[in-house]
Parts: C-alpha cells; structure tokens; sequence
C-alpha cells in the first residue's frame, strides 16, 4: 500500500469504511498478490473483525488456496504493509457469474446524480487535507459511497435502527448487531450468575434470547465452575455457584449435607 493510500486509509473515520476500501485495495491488486492463474479462480469480497472472505468459483479451488494459506496470509498482509488479516475463509460460487453481476450494478451507480448538499458535505470533509492528489482520492472515495448508498436504499435497502448506516439485512448492520449480541451474551452470564438455577422459561421472562445462545451460556458458566472445583482453586463463592448450578435449586433449598455431596462429586470428576 502506497503512502497515500495509507493516509487515505487513516483517514476514513469508521471501521466499515476502512475494510470496504482495504477490499477495495486487495481487489485491484489481486493478481500481483497471488499470481494471475490463482486470480481467475478467487477473489476477496469482505473483510469483516480482520477475517477477509474470499469467493472460488470450486470447492477445488477452495481446497487448494486453504492449503496455501500461511503464505497466501503472508501475501495479503504483505501488500497491505501492515497486519489487517488475520484469518481467511473460503466460499464457494461462480466467481465470473458474481463479479458480471456486480459490473452492471458499478455501471448504474455512476450514472447516480448527487445534490448539491451531498457534493458540498464531500468536499468539505475533503479539504481538510491540504495534498490536492489525496484530497481527490479522498472526495472520490465518498462520492463512491455516497452513490452506493443511494443506489442500495433505491433497490431495497434500509438504515440500520441504531447507527443509521445502510444495511440490506434489514433491522440492524453487521457492526450494531455484532455489537446487540456481545451485549446479549454479557447479560446473559450476569443473569445466570444472579440465578443459576434458572432455566430458559425463566430467563425469557427477564432476557430476549434464544434458547441455543442461553444453553451455550449456561453450559460453558457450568464447566468453568465445574472445573475450578475439580482442581480446587474454587473460592467459596465460586464453589456454592458450581453446587447452584449442578443441583438447579435456589441456596434456600439446599442444605449443608446437599452442599457437601454435590462438592466431593464434582471433585471426583
């Protein structure tokens, strides 16, 4: 990456931006990165939490360029000059088919008018950099952005309910939901510890969720306990919450003998 991509890069002031325009990059230099064959047979197409996904047109492909990925890994950060990728998945699907699609699509785009508000908000924000090469790449870059949202929200697309991005998932954009399910998950482990004998029918009175998320919950709350209780590091806090949990009774139904079996059985495990 070139130094004013780079500074362009900085620029951009949300992470979404910045992986769209770092796919954006890896796409125009696809064939230098990983050899015009490999090229014609892949391709990246979303870089989402520093994983980028790469579409094959065969699960042969699929399978050649996962046995390659150390080096292809290497390659991709390599002309990033900085480590942006950390793990690549591979999908499978026509990659000629997807990206002919996706041209006529570019085409209707660019024939999208911007007002003269939108033009205005571009160059403001754009000339705040006083390098007149980078200020284009940068009021060119937002006016692409600009029309993409536009063209979205004209074929179906909606704004996230929180952020207001555009989404074509509808409700909420992938950073917002990703953001609504880590909180779920941190209330979920504050529920369970306040009542770990609580089942599903309980939570759903207090929490939305489903009940694989609660179940995958309780159960790793459980073996955490479980464990520390096996290899005695347990505080006694942490050894009556195991007891809770392993029994499904509230503190006032178990009694000490209970309390006492349930801890030298979970220490046999």
């Amino acid at each position: 990456m070139e130094n004013v991509e780079q500074i362009l890069l900085n620029m951009l002031p949300g992470k979404e931006e910045k992986e769209k325009y770092l796919v954006f990059f890896l796409q125009s230099r696809w064939s230098a990165i990983c050899g015009a064959n490999v090229a014609k047979h892949s391709k990246p197409v979303q870089l989402e939490n520093k994983v980028l996904y790469i579409n094959t047109d065969s699960s042969v492909w699929s399978n050649h360029l996962l046995l390659m990925k150390k080096q292809f890994l290497k390659n991709i950060n390599g002309a990033l000059k900085k480590k942006a990728v950390s793990d690549l998945k591979f999908f499978n699907g026509s990659v000629e088919n997807l990206f002919n699609k996706a041209r006529p699509q570019a085409d209707e785009m660019e024939k999208i008018s911007l007002d003269e508000a939108e033009l205005q908000k571009i160059w403001q924000e754009a000339g705040s950099v006083k390098n007149i090469d980078l200020q284009q790449k940068l009021a060119e870059f937002k006016a692409a952005a600009v029309k993409r949202e536009k063209y979205l929200l004209q074929h179906g697309a909606g704004r996230c309910r929180k952020c207001g991005a555009v989404t074509t998932g509808g409700g909420l954009c992938s950073t917002c939901a990703r953001y609504e399910a880590e909180e779920l998950h941190s209330l979920l482990v504050k529920f369970l510890l306040t009542e770990p004998w609580s089942d599903y029918e309980n939570c759903k009175k207090t929490l939305k969720c489903d009940k694989i998320l609660f179940e995958s919950v309780k159960n790793n709350l459980k073996q955490h306990y479980y464990a520390k209780v096996a290899d005695g590091t347990a505080t006694e806090g942490e050894a009556m919450l195991a007891v809770l949990f392993k029994t499904g009774k509230s503190p006032a139904l178990i009694d000490d003998t209970t309390f006492n079996n349930v801890l030298a059985n979970l220490r046999r495990k």
